[in-house]
Parts: structure tokens; C-alpha cells; sequence
């Protein structure tokens, strides 16, 4: 760290002048504090020394858990060694879309200097208890000569505030030199590599554009920060400011990225001193202005709002820790999942206008104010117990750009809700851009379920009768326009039974001008625009990507009847990995991406993106099926099938289209091609989301019945009943198999695309269930929402309870987590892969809870305990993760992940008894 000598100079002469303004008869304030203590500390740990901006695991997460509270955009790290201590200074901004660390554990390091002995009292060699509780950090050092304890809480929602008390052990009075320091990290990236060793890239290498500047205020320091948008890692304004303020006067010396405050300090023998820091991070000038005048007013009675922060976390843990029957391990996992739901709680900023839950602080793709609609159904019922102002704010955030009839962009989308929406709007929505917003698809409809929940846990748990009326009857107009959406555009056939499917968007449609058509990616070695192989060769167009390892060149095939011939191949041309923008959109708002039931399964392109020959997993299906011989030769780096013959390739083709998903345009005039394009639709109806509509209309039911007169048209309480009723006949005719006992999506087309509707018992089905793409947790969606019969349930609960399908725990003795998200005997199941192995909580809880609702609560409590005993890290003080390995329990995914808090919170709440 340099500094110029002559600004050195300025601080040693101004120190003397200081001293008689802090002394230990010259406390800020009368009132008094306690140190936080707790049973539950240590529960995450939050200790960490950052080397860069982005300093990061392998899944892309902030390597350290840095503590954040009451809605704020920045955390805290305890120090990870003694080089650390006298300061919090390991500190995480979040940054409008991103979160990153901003510098390492010694920024804001307090030292001190004896002036009487010209001795440093050097903190690294103190004895040090260093703990955190659900809502502090806390350092006591202990030396010869002092005692400095230091706790941080938060007191608004942008700032933390540090209590430092000095107390004089000594039969001396002391006369102190004070003083703090610090330095900006200058490492933007830091990340584990594949050959065992840590990349690293400097900020002025990465992001030349970005200027940080320290200058000196009145008691402390300002940050400022140039403008940075479209880098997918840093977004803040120019006006973006971070304060440090103390209590207490200080002259500051601060040069570029580094900084240092002196003050001067005299302390009785055996008396204390006691002063305050605050750390403000702020978006604007806006935000600047206000906070600075909150922060005033703070240090003049800091005290008040520290025991304010404590209060409210007493209030957390009074209300949410409402188990006597779970064992203290439960209970501190029960904690740990409040703390972190409460940790990626973001209060209002940019565009969103109220408090919302984010999935992970830490999570690259997950931070900032990015608010999904499946997450806060899930974040919102947990919340609803413990912290339920934030679980409605949550929910209004999705449901504030619900879409309007009269919307600019789509209108045609009345009720829809955004898939992503973030802390500015896309400029074409009139906002400042965004790199994370999607309309591309909605997410499943849950959103009743935990409305009914919030209601219920304010009129019980609360007392707070109003404000759940007064929910409900702002929720309920909202809720019917979504469920009405789902029936008006994503029912291709008419029948209630809504499919998943994408929205017109440019990710996977061509321009209104170019008649919105669908379009893929294709990669082939054929030129696909030769007439013999039987496109529309106007709508298949050369791209400009450079050829892949396999020496194909890349198409844009546009058109639905273009789509379905590349499907098909009936001539066997070459086809590498498809690119399918709507597929993907229908996977996200399935809420589980790239599943097996999507059609996502590894082939030959795999292997040849790898290296690895055992991910030709279409080619082990096809071989079991038809005989294939998906024997493998190797060229150099190229894995080809050994036989090539066109009587084998053909058993393999027949095999692909098993897992092939097709696609139909949704418009108006029942379909008509004249009519306004509405989206696409997946032509396969999903057993969850059937299940989920028919939990939804049972939800709008008791909904209608309670809102205030005038809210509820008349008939609602028959239209939904009544559709309730459709589909829970529905599901158990046309969803289960009597083969396979499970319930599975239905194909609205069987695999050459030809339409497969068929009656039974009474009831026109869209097809047959779609047994081929194996089992997975949307068979147990039916059990979970109510929808299943006692004895189809009976039978899904044997398979659920199968070791070699889903009892992972059973099969994998004292290490393994049942209801992975592929049973482990499905043909597209590896125990790594993201939704076609590992274990979300989500649909874990879905399972256990599916348990206990028909008659199997003894085995639901053994797989919940398991989960508890084998996930890596859960009873310790490891970071609830986003998803765990089924055979091994290992943490894979985003860290600090909210809809796996939010469940592991409902575990604990109901299934320790």
C-alpha cells in the first residue's frame, strides 16, 4: 500500500487534535448493547480472505459465504486467520445483476498504536473467539494491554454497522493511536482449472473499463465506480457509491484503490471506549442521499437500531423454530435454512418496487434482485412462517410485470408471468437493459399454493387477520388472469389440460415480418439445402459458425414442417447436435431443464463434445430396444458407430424418435393459421403441470370463497371445482400405466407425429403415456397435489420405495439421497447430470410429503432423515447447495440456493414429530 508522504504527514500532525474527542468518557450514546450470543452459531461458515472480484468454486459460486441480512446489497466475511482480525473486511457487493467480492479480509483493518510506548498492540497476536450467529459476526481479541470485541448487524437495507469496544486492561491509562486501512482487490478472476491448478486474471486484463477510486469523506471513505453493463459479471451506474462512516473524527489520507484513517483515542484504566462503522452499499445519488442522512441519524443513537436488528432476529427464531420434537442437529439445519432464505432476500431497488427472494447470493447467474417465478412459490410458503412480509413482496415482485392486455411487446400474453425479471427492464420495455431477463416461458403454477399459505400462517401463526385478507384479495384477480392464461395459450387441443411450450420470442421464432415461424440449429456434414433431402430449402440457411471437431457445418432450420422432416430423416442425412430454442424454453418452464421427458438424452455428439464414450446413452436405448450395435471406433478424436450399414443406423433412427419432442403453433380461432400467434406448445401433456392445475383450481376454490364480496365472479367456485374434477379424473385415466405403475406426460403424437387421442372410460385422451423416456419425480406431482387415486398411489409409492429406482439411500447404505431426478434405471440417468440424476430438494420434498399424504410417513421420515444425515455438509456448516449427488451425497450446483432452504426449512417444520 503507498501513500504520498506529504497526505501521511497531514494525518500523523492532525492525529493530537483528535484526542480529546474520543476518550472513554465520550461513548457515542447512554444506551447499551449486548454481545451477541446464541445456540446457534457457527451454523455457515463465514469465514473467507477473497484474492479477486470473481473468486470462485467450480460451479461458478463465490468461494466464501459471506453474511448478508435485512434485505441489504452487500455481506460480510469473518477473517479466515489472524491476518484478519480488527476487521470484517472480506466484502461482497451485489451489483444490480451480480454479486462479487469488492476486497480481501484486512480492508478496514482497525490497528492500534500505545503513543506513550511507541508499541503496536497488534491484534494478529491476540486470542481470538470468532463466531457468527444467525444475525452478527463477532470478534473478541483479547491482549496484555486490551479487549476488542466487535460485532456487525444490519440496520437498514444498505447498511451494516459495526460496534467496536476498547477496553483498557491495564492499571495505565491508555493513549491510543487509532487507525484503519485498506486496499480495493486487483484480481478480477480466480477460478479452480481442469489441471489442478487456479486461473487468474487481473482486473486491468479483464475489465480495462472498470475505475474504482477511494477518496476521503467526512469520517470515513467513498468508493465510486465507473459504468459497467453487458459484461455478464459486473453491472453498476456511474453514480454507484460504497461508504464506510464512523462515529467517531478521523482524518483520512486515500490514493487510487487503497486508503487509510487515523484517529486518536484516550482510555482510563480499566475503562472502555466504544464507537461505530457503517457500511453502506448504494445504487445512485439517489440512494446516496438518502442513506447518507439515515446513517447520521444512526450514529447519533447506534445503539437503538443495533438492538432493533437483534429484536428481529429474535423474532425469526421465535416464530420459525416451532419443532420440539426435531433433534438439535434438525434444528440448527432448520436455522441454517432461514438464515439463508433471509440471506438472498434483496430489498427494493432498480425497477422492482418491493423486497424480493432471489435464488443464490453467491450463484454467478443467480444474484443481484433476479426473481423466478418457481423459485418464490417455494421461497414465499417457507418464508410465510417466519418472515412473511418478504414472502409477499416476493410474490408481488412476480406478479408486478405480470402482462397486460394492453402490452406493448405481447398482448396477446394476457396473465403470463415472466420467466426472469431483474433490477432494470429491457430497454424495448422502456428500462435502463438487462442481461437476464427472459420472457421466453413462465414456470408452473404453484403460485396459489403459496398464497393459501401465506394467508393461513398470518391469520394463525401472526394474528395478522387484515393484512391476510387484505393479500388475497389483492392476490386473487392476479391468480385467475395466470391460471386463465395457461387455458387461453397453452391448450392446443382444447381439453383444459394445458402443455408446456415456449412464447413467441426471437430466441426460437423468426420476426413477425418473417411470419414468426419456429426455427432449430442443426449441425450436419450434408448440405442441407440440397433439394434431396426433402426441405423447404428457402427455409434452411448456411450459418457462419466455423465447422465443428466432426467437420459439420451449421443450419438454421425454419418452419414447423421443416422441424418435423429433420425429426423424421427419413432420407439419413447426417445430423450432429440439435439446437431446439423452444425445447429449451419448455424445459425451463417445466421448471426442470433438460429432462428426460423432454427428450434430453446423451448421443454420439456427446461423446465427441467429451471424449467419452460411455455418454452414448441413446445408443445403449437403442441397442436394448432394437437390436442396435452401438459398438464404437475411435479416428483420432472422433468416435463413430462401427457398423454404419443403413440397416443398422435405421434400428438407431427408430430408437431417436422415441425421444424426439414435437412442436405446434397455439393461436386464435381454435388454431386457425390465420389466427394470432399465442406460442408454441409441446405436443405432450405433462402429468406435474396437469397436477399442479388441478392443486391450483382446488387453491382459487377456497379462494373464491374468502376474498372480500365483489373480488370473485359469480360461478368461479363451480368453474374451478368442476375443473378440478376433470383433471383428477383425467390424470388417473390417461396419465398411469398400468404396466410400469407410474404416472407419466402423455404424447399427443405418437413418434411419426400422427395424432394419438383416444377414449377411455369415457374420457377422450390425448395419447398414450410416454413410459419410453423412463421414470422420474413428475410421476409422484399427482400424490404430492391430492390428484391420485389411494390405489394408484399405493402403486407409485412401491416404486418410489424401489432401491434400484428411487431409494437411493436404501441402496447406497449411510451415503446416499433418495428421489434423485431420473430413476436410477432410466435409460438417460447418470448420478451428475443436472436434471437427469442429482437430487433437487424440490422435488425430494414433493416426494416425502407425497409419502406422508397416503399413508407411507414412516418411510418419509426415514428418506428425510437420510437426506439430513448424508447430504454433504447439511448438519454441518456447509452451504445448503442446489442439488447433491444420489449415490454419494456430494454438494453439487449453486451455493447458499434458496428452494433448497426453503424445503429443507418445511422438512424440519413437518417431519421430525
Amino acid at each position: 500500500m503507498v501513500f504520498r508522504k506529504t497526505l501521511l504527514a497531514v494525518l500523523i500532525g492532525s492525529v493530537a487534535a483528535l484526542a480529546g474527542c474520543n476518550s472513554s468518557s465520550n461513548d457515542v450514546d447512554d444506551k447499551t448493547t449486548t454481545l451477541p450470543t446464541s445456540d446457534y452459531t457457527n451454523i455457515i461458515d463465514r469465514a473467507g480472505n477473497p484474492d479477486a472480484l470473481r473468486d470462485y468454486d467450480e460451479y461458478d459460486n463465490l468461494k466464501y459465504n459471506a453474511f448478508v441480512d435485512n434485505g441489504a446489497w452487500h455481506g460480510h466475511l469473518l477473517p479466515a486467520d489472524a491476518n484478519g482480525y480488527g476487521a470484517f473486511g472480506g466484502i461482497m457487493q451485489v451489483t444490480q445483476e451480480y454479486a462479487n467480492f469488492m476486497s480481501g479480509q484486512t480492508f478496514d483493518k482497525l490497528h492500534l498504536l500505545d503513543k506513550t510506548s511507541g508499541n503496536v498492540i497488534d491484534l494478529a497476536n491476540a486470542t481470538a473467539n470468532i463466531y457468527s450467529t444467525p444475525g452478527a459476526l463477532v470478534q473478541i481479541l483479547k491482549t496484555d494491554q486490551v479487549e476488542v470485541q466487535m460485532f456487525l448487524r444490519f440496520v437498514t437495507d444498505r447498511t451494516s454497522l459495526v460496534e467496536t469496544k476498547i477496553t483498557n486492561l491495564t492499571s495505565d491509562d491508555l493513549d491510543l493511536e487509532l487507525s484503519w486501512d485498506g486496499e480495493l482487490l486487483q484480481n478480477a478472476y480466480e477460478k479452480p482449472n481442469d489441471n489442478g491448478g487456479v486461473t487468474t486474471q487481473t482486473i486491468a486484463e479483464m475489465y480495462p473499463d472498470y475505475k474504482r477510486t477511494i477518496s476521503a469523506t467526512d469520517n470515513g471513505i467513498k468508493i465510486n465506480f465507473s459504468d459497467m453493463k453487458e459484461n455478464w459479471a459486473i453491472r453498476n451506474d456511474s453514480d454507484a457509491e460504497f461508504r464506510v462512516t464512523r462515529s467517531i473524527p478521523t482524518i483520512t489520507a486515500a490514493s487510487g484503490l487503497t486508503f487509510k484513517s487515523v484517529t486518536a483515542a484516550e482510555i482510563d484504566e480499566h475503562e472502555s471506549m466504544t464507537f461505530y462503522s457503517a457500511y453502506s452499499n448504494l445504487h445512485n445519488a439517489k440512494e446516496v442521499q438518502s442513506e447518507t442522512q439515515k446513517v447520521q441519524a444512526i450514529l447519533a443513537n447506534p445503539a437503538s437500531y443495533m438492538n432493533k436488528s437483534q429484536a428481529r432476529w429474535d423474532e425469526y427464531l421465535a416464530k420459525g423454530l416451532t419443532n420440539a420434537q426435531a433433534t438439535p442437529e434438525q434444528a440448527r439445519v432448520g436455522v441454517k435454512a432461514m438464515m439463508t432464505l433471509n440471506g438472498n432476500w434483496r430489498s427494493a431497488a432498480g425497477d422492482i418496487t418491493q423486497s424480493t427472494v432471489t435464488p443464490s447470493v453467491t450463484a454467478r447467474w443467480f444474484s443481484g434482485n433476479l426473481t423466478w417465478p418457481w423459485d418464490t412459490w417455494k421461497q414465499a410458503y417457507a418464508m410465510a412462517h417466519f418472515n412473511p412480509d418478504v414472502a409477499m413482496d416476493n410474490i408481488r415482485t412476480v406478479f408486478q410485470f405480470q402482462v397486460q392486455a394492453d402490452d406493448e411487446i405481447r398482448p396477446q400474453d394476457e396473465g403470463y408471468l415472466l420467466d426472469v425479471v431483474t433490477y432494470t427492464k429491457p430497454e424495448n420495455r422502456g428500462g435502463a437493459g438487462s442481461e437476464n431477463w427472459n420472457e421466453r416461458n413462465t414456470k408452473p403454477s404453484l403460485a396459489s399454493w403459496a398464497v393459501m399459505e401465506v394467508y393461513n400462517a398470518l391469520i394463525s401463526e401472526f394474528d395478522r387477520k387484515d393484512d391476510a385478507q387484505a393479500f388475497i384479495d389483492e392476490m386473487y384477480p392476479q391468480l385467475v388472469a395466470y391460471h386463465n392464461w395457461w387455458l387461453n395459450n397453452r391448450d392446443h387441443n382444447g381439453n383444459t389440460i394445458p402443455e408446456y411450450g415456449a412464447a413467441v420470442d426471437p430466441a426460437h421464432n423468426t420476426s413477425k415480418s418473417e411470419g414468426n415461424e419456429i426455427y432449430v440449429k442443426a449441425w450436419s456434414a450434408d448440405d442441407l439445402r440440397e433439394l434431396k433431402w426433402g426441405f423447404i430449402t428457402a427455409k434452411v440457411e448456411l450459418l457462419k459458425d466455423e465447422p465443428n471437431a466432426s467437420g459439420q457445418s451449421r443450419y438454421k432450420i425454419i418452419s414447423m414442417d421443416n422441424y418435423n422432416t429433420l425429426l423424421d430423416n427419413k432420407k439419413g442425412f447426417d445430423v450432429g447436435a440439435v439446437s431446439n430454442g423452444a425445447k429449451t424454453a419448455t424445459s425451463w418452464e417445466s421448471g426442470m431443464d433438460h429432462a428426460a421427458r423432454f427428450g434430453e438424452i446423451y448421443d454420439l455428439s456427446r461423446v465427441n463434445s467429451t471424449g467419452d464414450p460411455e455418454m452414448d446413452q441413446l445408443g445403449r436405448y437403442a441397442n436394448k430396444k432394437n437390436g442396435f450395435d452401438n459398438d464404437l471406433t475411435q479416428n483420432g478424436k472422433i468416435y463413430a458407430y462401427t457398423d454404419s450399414s443403413d440397416e443398422n443406423l435405421a434400428k438407431l433412427l427408430d430408437a431417436r424418435l422415441d425421444w424426439e419432442v414435437r412442436f405446434a403453433e397455439n393461436r386464435t380461432n381454435d388454431n386457425s393459421p390465420t389466427g394470432t400467434l399465442l406460442g408454441f406448445s409441446m405436443l405432450q401433456e405433462s402429468v406435474d403441470q396437469a397436477s399442479y392445475m388441478y392443486s391450483d383450481n382446488t387453491y382459487l376454490v377456497q379462494m373464491a370463497k374468502l376474498v372480500s364480496p365483489g373480488i370473485a365472479a359469480e360461478g368461479d367456485v363451480k368453474r374451478f371445482t368442476d375443473h378440478a374434477t376433470f383433471i383428477k379424473d383425467y390424470i388417473n385415466t390417461c396419465m398411469f400405466d398400468e404396466g410400469t405403475n407410474f404416472f407419466y406426460d402423455i404424447r399427443m403424437v405418437d413418434k411419426h407425429g400422427q395424432d394419438s387421442a383416444y377414449e377411455k372410460n369415457g374420457i377422450m385422451c390425448a395419447g398414450k403415456p410416454l413410459v419410453e423416456r423412463g421414470q422420474a419425480p413428475d410421476g409422484w406431482s399427482p400424490l404430492f397435489n391430492g390428484a391420485a387415486t389411494q390405489e394408484y398411489a399405493d402403486r407409485v409409492m412401491d416404486v418410489m420405495l424401489d432401491a434400484d429406482k428411487f431409494d437411493a439411500s436404501t441402496k447406497y447404505q449411510a451415503k446416499g439421497i433418495s428421489f434423485p431426478t431420473a430413476s436410477m434405471d432410466n435409460p438417460a440417468y447418470e448420478a451428475n447430470i443436472y436434471w437427469r440424476g442429482r437430487v433437487w430438494l424440490d422435488q425430494f420434498y414433493f416426494g416425502v410429503s407425497s409419502l406422508d399424504k397416503y399413508g407411507r410417513a414412516d418411510d418419509a421420515v426415514r428418506i428425510a432423515n437420510d437426506l439430513f444425515d448424508n447430504a454433504e455438509g447439511m448438519t454441518g456448516d456447509g452451504a445448503i447447495r442446489e442439488n447433491y449427488n444420489p449415490e454419494t451425497g456430494a454438494v453439487q450446483g449453486a451455493t447458499n440456493f434458496s428452494w433448497s432452504s426453503a424445503h429443507t426449512y418445511m422438512l424440519y417444520r413437518g417431519f421430525f414429530k
